[in-house]
């Protein structure tokens, strides 16, 4: 079996292999092989596993180009070689406490309006349980990363263009493999995410929302970390448990918060008042408020014609705010770092 051939390749390369591309299995009467065409090994820096596997078949097909990844051969699989002479990519999750706050239309009106910028932008939808990212876009997948999973399709076979150009990695709605993936498997699909994203200026994942391991995980790829909430109660209890739990992981900086369906700047700022109370208490950390997006009719009817509605109303309050959050992602203060403080703009 594929998982028997996998098993084999691990213990030649080693116990600390993770293997990310293979040419497949074969049989035999003397048992099953599989050609690894890409692996890295945690415990060493990374080597591209082509080395020991000879060259790929298809190597003829272009100077030094491997059809098969996407990628010049013998670059790193985690995209290494190429952030040695270009930036890594801005890496962003959008994660929530619960659902129905908004999570999903704002990461995929921010990946529209980042492109839109400029930016070469990778969305992937995170919510392997109930996937919907391509359904606020308008798009039809024909494979996902379940398929990328279960070794059916590779990473680059399953993107698909969505509008300003931006490359969505679409997940199945419903699939519970994906939501509940043990160790090697997760490990193995989160080195995929990176090696796709290692050519792109922004990494825009949306997350399942709650505080699932598989969300959390996620979230951690991110260096900069976004709940959305909303001013109910029930909705900001929520995201303080997430705040809570992301806490007790390792973060390269505190998550922030966006307050989504405020009447106005002042609703916002109490909300987020109280959360930062709560989490500086319990929690000796206080995330900024980032961002806030008005009450506006426009969402509902661009959500009902599976449009962006920084695309179908760029005028309209909310894609002003959303506009205000992509910006303030990509604007470094003098020092070096990302400005915190949120803009009137998103309000007004």
């Amino acid at each position: 079996s594929i998982e028997a051939a996998m098993r084999m390749a691990r213990h030649a390369l080693g116990p600390e292999a993770v293997i990310l591309e293979t040419r497949g299995a074969i049989s035999s009467p003397g048992g099953v092989g599989v050609t690894v065409v890409a692996a890295v090994d945690r415990s060493h820096p990374v080597r591209p596993a082509a080395e020991n596997a000879g060259p790929p078949r298809d190597a003829g097909q272009g100077p030094g180009q491997d059809p098969r990844l996407g990628r010049r051969a013998g670059s790193s699989p985690l995209g290494l070689a190429a952030r040695e002479v270009r930036r890594p990519p801005v890496a962003v999750a959008v994660t929530s406490g619960k659902g129905g706050v908004g999570k999903t239309s704002l990461a995929t009106n921010l990946a529209v309006e980042l492109a839109r910028g400029g930016r070469r932008v990778l969305l992937i939808d995170g919510d392997f349980g109930l996937a919907n990212v391509d359904l606020l876009l308008g798009l039809t997948p024909s494979h996902t990363l379940d398929d990328v999973v279960r070794g059916r399709r590779r990473i680059d076979e399953v993107l698909l263009t969505g509008p300003a150009g931006i490359q969505v990695l679409p997940a199945a709605s419903g699939e519970t493999d994906l939501v509940d993936l043990d160790d090697y498997r997760r490990e193995l699909l989160l080195r995929a995410l990176e090696s796709a994203a290692s050519d792109r200026d922004v990494l825009l994942i949306d997350t399942g929302s709650g505080i699932h391991r598989q969300t959390l995980r996620l979230a951690q790829l991110a260096r900069e970390i976004l709940i959305v909430t909303t001013p109910e109660p029930p909705a900001f209890s929520d995201a303080y448990a997430t705040i809570k739990s992301l806490a007790q992981r390792k973060l390269t900086q505190p998550p922030r918060l966006i307050l989504n369906r405020v009447r106005d700047a002042d609703e916002a700022e109490r909300v987020a008042e109280k959360i930062g109370r709560l989490t500086q208490q319990f929690l000796g950390l206080r995330p900024a408020l980032y961002g806030m997006l008005p009450e506006d009719e426009v969402v509902a009817t661009a959500i009902r014609m599976q449009q962006p509605f920084v695309s179908a109303f760029p005028r309209a309050r909310v894609s002003r705010a959303v506009r205000a959050i992509a910006h303030r992602l990509l604007a470094p203060d003098p020092t070096g770092a990302r400005r915190t403080q949120p803009s009137e703009e998103a309000a007004a």
